[in-house]
């Protein structure tokens, strides 16, 4: 099954010291970028990026269901400082086919 996440920094505000910075960045943020790399060479990630200018990834992850998903993405270094945002993927053929069975009942009901 594929999920379509979307994982955007959360603001830490005024209680956040600027010299923390580059602690995180070394700590939690480059750390999170080579293990997205890593599981798209794997295949786990099918495609994705950061969105130009902001501090949000959006990445496919192929995964067996919802449990292996949420162990992945709790894995990440970021994930307590990232707001994320999972959307199930239906492929385009199975929608495809829904609506063929669709289009099947209207016509039956009209006829």
């Amino acid at each position: 099954m594929q999920y379509f996440v979307t994982m955007e920094f959360v603001e830490p505000g005024p209680l956040f010291a600027p010299q923390q910075l580059g602690q995180m960045v070394a700590d939690i943020i480059l750390p999170s970028f080579d293990l997205l790399a890593e599981l798209q060479a794997q295949g786990k990630i099918v495609a994705g990026g950061v969105l130009v200018g902001t501090r949000t990834a959006s990445f496919t992850v192929e995964a067996a269901n919802h449990n292996e998903l949420d162990q992945l993405l709790e894995g990440m270094p970021w994930w307590g400082i990232m707001k994320t945002t999972v959307v199930p993927l239906q492929s385009f053929a199975q929608r495809a086919a829904n609506d063929r069975a669709l289009m099947e009942r209207i016509q039956a009901a009209n006829s």
